[in-house]
């Protein structure tokens, strides 16, 4: 398969390759590397550090993936990134790998689309089906969940979560953890349910409804948090979206955007 790799890409010999993977020019690719059968890179694609990369990914030009952290506190400790399959990452998009001050370890899961110049920094954990708008940035210690779409130009401030099914609108700064199916706007509004993207991701018509007055009863109810978690448990305590949403509150360590 060498007809697969340009003449001019660098690869360690010590990386580990699946047989079908194609290198486009001007790749450089280090030697603790490992990339599964079926993934493609673009030219001028970089990949260092201690990284492995599923099945079926997409590399487009100028990506980087492994690079040191942009933490100061970081001494070239043996740290890593895991991406799974089938995800693509657009022009630019960098992912750092983490940092012993956490789980030493960024980690992507599977079919997630980042579009250009996206940024994915030390110890993040992004799920599975997320969808990233060009520029976002997401700063170190993130996670984001499952079935997240987040608007261009849009950043998440250290140690916050993104709750599953969530949406957050272009040039949006999130600065406290966003619930599970919630919608938020501009400096952390939360908007109300997203109703858009939880018909898309085909969630049933009564969970729907049901996610409909959790919103009501923790945005507009005016009760203190746990009151609203109460009220909720109370009226849906068989719901499995109700509890998510409990759950997720619960156990935030930055606050929930409310």
């Amino acid at each position: 398969m060498a007809s697969l790799i340009h003449s001019t890409a660098i690869i360690d010999s010590h990386a580990e390759l699946a047989p079908d993977v194609e290198v486009g020019p001007y790749c450089v690719i280090g030697p603790e590397v490992k990339i599964g059968k079926g993934s493609k890179l673009h030219s001028h694609v970089v990949v260092t550090g201690k990284t492995r990369i599923g099945e079926g990914n997409i590399l487009f030009p100028f990506v980087c993936l492994g690079a040191e952290p942009q933490d100061l506190s970081y001494k070239n400790e043996p740290t890593s990134v895991e991406i799974g399959d089938r995800n693509v990452f657009r022009e630019s998009c960098t992912v750092h790998r983490g940092t012993i001050r956490d789980r030493g370890i960024t980690t992507i899961g599977n079919d997630n689309f980042l579009m250009a110049y996206c940024h994915v920094a030390h110890d993040c954990v992004v799920g599975n089906n997320t969808q990233m708008a060009n520029q976002t940035a997401l700063a170190g210690h993130v996670e984001v969940q499952d079935h997240v779409v987040i608007g261009g130009l849009s950043a998440v401030v250290q140690k916050c979560r993104i709750g599953a099914f969530s949406f957050i609108g272009g040039a949006t700064i999130m600065r406290r953890d966003l619930p599970p199916f919630m919608a938020a706007k501009e400096f952390s509004a939360v908007s109300g349910p997203n109703l858009v993207g939880l018909r898309r991701r085909k969630l049933a018509d009564d969970e729907i409804r049901v996610i409909s007055e959790v919103y009501k009863i923790f945005y507009l109810g005016h009760l203190k948090t746990e009151e609203a978690l109460t009220a909720i448990e109370g009226r849906f305590p068989e719901s499995p979206s109700a509890k998510r949403f409990i759950e997720f509150v619960r156990n935030t360590k930055v606050g929930v955007q409310r």
